[in-house]
């Protein structure tokens, strides 16, 4: 696996491991079972969901008095997204247009 990180920011392979396990579950699926199925820690599923493509999707669960996330979060992608991402476009071409991949 290469690391398509540095001059253009996230991991594009982390990035589609992630959305394609987030595709699945349109319902929504938790955030240890995307780590289990996409094959990355949870730490970086964390990371990629709140920091990253946090506009791309939505979460649904019990906050703190901060607004933090605590217990069992269901997360999914945002009706418009999924149907941008079926258009047929590469995803690349579509987390550009988003600026969450930039051009080198």
């Amino acid at each position: 696996m290469t690391d398509n990180k540095g001059k253009n920011g996230p991991d594009l392979d982390k990035l589609e491991r992630l959305v394609n396990t987030l595709r699945k579950y349109p319902d929504g699926i938790w955030l240890r079972k995307i780590s289990r199925e996409s094959s990355l820690p949870v730490s970086t599923v964390h990371y990629y969901i709140n920091e990253v493509i946090d506009s791309l999707v939505e979460s649904k669960g019990a906050k703190d008095s901060e607004g933090r996330y605590f217990g069992i979060r269901l997360i999914k992608l945002r009706e418009g997204v999924k149907k941008q991402l079926s258009s047929g476009k590469p995803l690349e071409y579509f987390l550009k247009t988003r600026n969450i991949l930039t051009e080198e």
